[in-house]
């Protein structure tokens, strides 16, 4: 059935559905005006992160951190210091207290930027654990004292959390903390302890009570290493790097006065960090160094007389690790867009911790295969100087990164783990 012109000829249109594809058209050209102008801004946000890695980032700092190596403790509080002078030493913090006071996307930015230009990431855990902490919960006295500390790397930080019989079950921790007039006598142990042998103080969970839920009686103190009565050990990995260490505490005293909140409520300030951290549980920064080192090499090491990048198979396999990391990156963002809608990510965590550490591990994978037998040996397994000048330049740590992540695929929760959260809270079946 044909239907007949509208009254008033063929071509008439209806004037009120005319104001409404104008208004919708408005609204549509606000929208990208509003669009284009964040993406302007995000653009020179980058060009300035990359002009200032341009003039402060030196080069031996460039290369140790293009091969995932420690930048050592005196470069990593003087490039600490650079950021802190140009008002980039704690993104997240108050201004208050010398941060910059960016929101989610800024500082995801930032970190993104800094990963891709080779800056060091340094002070983790002073300015993304115990600065938001005292921020959050430490009183007046503490966050004066603290703050300004850690922010300048004057005192380094580690965490106190598991311990032999309390890993995962955090819960059961059993370092006693027992009142004693102004002070806590504290006797226990802690262990995995990463970077605590570079450390000077701790943020450590202790048991205060025996009393009601397990997660009732547990306190937050702040330790002084240097305090008599503290025993540090190392743990080295299997190939022989010294990461984490073991704790012992006899008879220590800590000041009631560094005490972080209400005795008895050290669990919901643990707690508070956890979105956070699970957020970053996909280690993406670190995939965006490794995925620079993996890029340069294509065009320095050679696959039959040609640079590798010229190699169609190999070209194809760094397509797919870029577009790997791109939707980790992307999937990263979309957390945090959750987090600051829902204030928290829930078992998409799991996700992003599965992802990051495929993607990492696929990454390190590919840096070695392209070295080759340089890239085998861990120079960690050996005393002294005695690979000295055998392993190439380009070539070190490949190995120790690789064996490195088997770690991660296992703490806070192994790949099994996270696939059955996944299966179970997302699919729901």
């Amino acid at each position: 059935m044909v239907r007949p012109p509208p009254p008033g000829g063929r071509g008439r249109r209806n004037p009120g559905a005319r104001g409404r594809c104008r208004a919708g058209s408005r609204r549509a050209a606000e929208g990208d005006s509003s669009m284009n102008m964040q993406m302007s801004s995000e653009a020179a946000f980058r060009a300035e992160i990359a002009e200032f890695c341009k003039q402060n980032l030196d080069p031996e700092m460039r290369r140790l951190s293009d091969l995932g190596l420690s930048v050592g403790q005196d470069m990593a509080k003087d490039w600490q210091q650079r950021l802190v002078a140009r008002g980039w030493g704690a993104p997240a913090w108050d201004a208050q207290w010398g941060g910059a006071g960016w929101d989610m996307r800024k500082l995801f930015i930032f970190e993104e930027e800094m990963a891709a230009h080779g800056a060091p990431q340094v002070a983790t855990f002073n300015i993304k654990m115990i600065g938001p902490i005292l921020q959050a919960h430490g009183d007046a006295a503490q966050q004066a004292h603290f703050l300004p500390r850690a922010l300048r790397m004057d005192d380094v930080w580690c965490q106190g959390y598991s311990e032999p019989g309390a890993g995962s079950d955090l819960a059961s921790l059993q370092t006693r903390a027992e009142r004693d007039g102004d002070d806590y006598i504290v006797n226990g142990t802690k262990i995995w302890t990463s970077g605590g042998h570079l450390a000077d103080h701790m943020f450590c969970l202790v048991r205060t009570s025996r009393e009601g839920r397990r997660q009732g009686g547990i306190s937050f103190l702040l330790t002084d290493l240097a305090t008599p009565g503290i025993t540090r050990r190392p743990i080295r990995h299997f190939y022989g790097a010294h990461v984490f260490n073991q704790f012992f505490f006899d008879n220590v005293r800590v000041p009631v006065a560094n005490r972080v909140g209400q005795e008895n409520a050290g669990w919901g300030i643990a707690k508070s960090l956890l979105e956070h951290e699970r957020l970053f549980s996909a280690r993406h920064t670190e995939a965006r160094r490794k995925l620079g080192r993996l890029t340069r090499l294509s065009r320095e090491v050679k696959i039959g007389n040609r640079p590798a990048i010229e190699d169609a198979q190999f070209r194809d396999d760094l397509a797919k690790r870029m577009i790997e990391l791109r939707a980790l990156e992307n999937a990263t963002m979309r957390a945090l867009e959750r987090l600051v809608d829902d204030g928290g990510i829930g078992p998409y965590a799991s996700v992003l911790k599965l992802r990051g550490i495929e993607v990492n591990q696929r990454l390190d994978r590919a840096i070695v295969q392209l070295l080759g037998p340089d890239a085998l040996p861990a120079e960690a397994a050996w005393e002294g100087d005695a690979l000295d000048g055998l392993i190439p330049d380009e070539a070190r740590n490949a190995a120790e990164s690789r064996y490195w992540w088997r770690g991660p695929a296992i703490a806070g929760g192994s790949q099994e783990v996270q696939r059955t959260i996944i299966t179970k809270h997302i699919l729901n079946l």
